[in-house]
């Protein structure tokens, strides 16, 4: 129960500060290549930073993440099929987010602010996740054999 109002917390937290800020990791590197602006990269580098400095406290107050890369010593795994299913949807996601102007981090704070134009993508963002969820685990269903 405490992890679960932890989570709950640091999601309306996290939310509270990406609505505040505007943070978005598309926008970022889209100002920067096009105008040299590197006011959103700033939180692109923020957000990095916190999210070591996490895992670095994680481990150092003794938490396990079972088979995590970066604390325990265990070679990357093979570039299978499902792999690289993995890194063709999530160039999807970053192509598909830069079409729509952000990130679905920050599609997700403009849905919550009300701007029902967003919950479209939101809604389209969600039914490719379970899609392709279906589709993922039904070919290497058939790959696998």
């Amino acid at each position: 129960m405490i992890a679960a109002l932890a989570t709950l917390i640091l999601g309306f937290v996290i939310g509270y500060l990406g609505q505040r800020s505007r943070l978005c990791f598309i926008s970022g590197y889209r100002d920067f290549f096009l105008t040299r602006d590197t006011t959103l990269l700033k939180g692109v580098l923020g957000a990095f930073i916190g999210a070591a400095a996490g895992f670095i406290l994680f481990h150092f107050l003794k938490g396990s993440v079972p088979a995590f890369p970066l604390f325990s010593f265990t070679p990357l795994p093979a570039l299978d099929a499902g792999l690289i299913l993995t890194i063709i949807a999530g160039l999807a996601v970053g192509a598909i987010g830069a079409l729509a102007g952000g990130c679905p981090f920050r599609m997700h704070v403009l849905a919550a602010e009300g701007r029902k134009t967003y919950w479209y993508y939101l809604f389209g963002f969600y039914a490719g996740l379970v899609f392709y969820n279906v589709v993922t685990t039904h070919l290497l269903d058939i790959l696998g054999r």
